[in-house]
């Protein structure tokens, strides 16, 4: 083993050589749903975005990949009528729990009133603010 040597850089062929393997290791340990992306997006008549949430199923899960609403929305209920639909969806999915991180500048109360808890945190993590991981149990 000692010809073993260490190359840094990104090669998109090399990282979906690791996803591949990782993901076969963990097939062989836990029963294994395939990853399904999905998207929940607002437009207005224009056909406009004006918000949306962007998730992914995984491990009898739902991850909140990315969650927004325009300035001009903000404070009408759309935000929480985009997690529900993602709720309804990861339900039908077969989840068991839907997952997000949010940071203290951004929404961690909007989140908790909905149901979702911490299960960690990292302090001035970026600086002066705090990174929050959340869960909620479906």
């Amino acid at each position: 083993m000692s010809n073993i040597r260490l190359h840094a850089g990104y090669n998109e062929e090399e990282a979906g050589f690791i996803r591949y393997h990782l993901v076969r290791h963990n097939k062989e340990k836990v029963a294994y749903i395939e990853e399904e992306k999905m998207s929940f997006v607002l437009k207005n008549e224009e056909e406009n975005i004006v918000g949306g949430l962007v998730g992914h199923t995984d491990w009898e899960c739902f991850f909140v990949d990315l969650l927004w609403v325009d300035d001009s929305l903000r404070g009408m209920g759309k935000g929480q009528e985009l997690l529900a639909t993602a709720e309804s969806y990861a339900r039908e999915q077969g989840c068991r729990l839907m997952r997000l991180e949010t940071f203290s500048f951004q929404a961690p109360d909007f989140y908790q009133k909905l149901g979702f808890k911490v299960m960690g945190k990292l302090d001035d993590f970026p600086k002066g603010f705090t990174h929050y991981y959340m869960y909620k149990d479906l």
